[in-house]
């Protein structure tokens, strides 16, 4: 079972036969005027029921952790976008089980990447729940933990392993990855995601973005207000310059910009 945010809706995955299934079908039935059973899901579509829609978002995804620590967070983005349709997807048995390898590489002597060799929201999602704690930014596939505090490696060596977790079948992997990346390499990926940029991004892509975050965190835009939210726009203004200086004499170096 999985509940996530799929860009233009929120998807709902049930397994065939499951007894919540009937309980959400039921519910929908009850609830929603405007439903519509197609071969292997039910689409809802009332934009007026949100309240209606933020109950079974958490009901389904409380019930989807299974013991896995609630990331408010991801709960929080759900329930932001709970005005869009639902899609209450119905996984039949025999597809459920999904293969992720997750690659683990050290950086340096105080950072760690795990990264993911393919997209899984259930697969992230346990790996937030789990290391959240130690997550120095995110980016795609690929998770940045500070590996400083002395609890770390004590819970990583408890953890590696294979493991299932819902339809998703998860296997840490310390060879997978490849060399280790530098100092410099690891600013460099924090700079494109601070960017809201993928890595990699040429940087035209780049500078749109740099531009758009700019206007929208200018000091000027919080005129007036605490000197609490003009401390923040400050700093996130500050945060934005440093990042795509970093990558336009990144891109320079590699004659990418002329």
């Amino acid at each position: 079972m999985n509940v996530s945010y799929c860009n233009q809706y929120i998807q709902i995955e049930l397994f065939e036969g499951s007894r919540f299934l009937s309980k959400v079908l039921e519910y929908a039935n009850k609830h929603f005027s405007q439903h519509y059973h197609l071969s292997s899901s039910l689409l809802i579509l009332d934009d007026g029921e949100k309240f209606k829609k933020d109950y079974l978002i958490n009901w389904a995804y409380h019930i989807s952790l299974q013991g896995i620590k609630l990331d408010k967070e991801n709960l929080d983005v759900l329930l932001s976008h709970s005005h869009l349709p639902m899609r209450i997807k119905i996984v039949k048995r025999n597809e459920i089980l999904q293969k992720i390898k997750i690659s683990l590489c050290a950086v340096g002597y105080d950072k760690v990447v795990l990264k993911m060799d393919k997209t899984s929201r259930v697969a992230k999602r346990y790996l937030k729940s789990v290391f959240g704690q130690y997550c120095v930014f995110e980016s795609g596939d690929t998770l940045y933990l500070s590996s400083v505090q002395e609890d770390f490696w004590e819970m990583m060596i408890d953890i590696i392993g294979s493991k299932v977790i819902h339809n998703v079948v998860i296997d840490f992997d310390y060879e997978g990855f490849g060399t280790s990346l530098t100092q410099e390499e690891y600013l460099l990926r924090k700079c494109y995601m601070e960017l809201c940029c993928a890595f990699g991004d040429d940087f035209e892509s780049v500078k749109k973005s740099y531009l758009k975050l700019a206007r929208l965190y200018h000091p000027d835009n919080a005129y007036g207000e605490d000197e609490s939210i003009i401390a923040s726009y400050e700093e996130h203004f500050r945060k934005i310059n440093e990042a795509y200086e970093i990558i336009k004499k990144s891109h320079k170096n590699n004659k990418k910009v002329s």
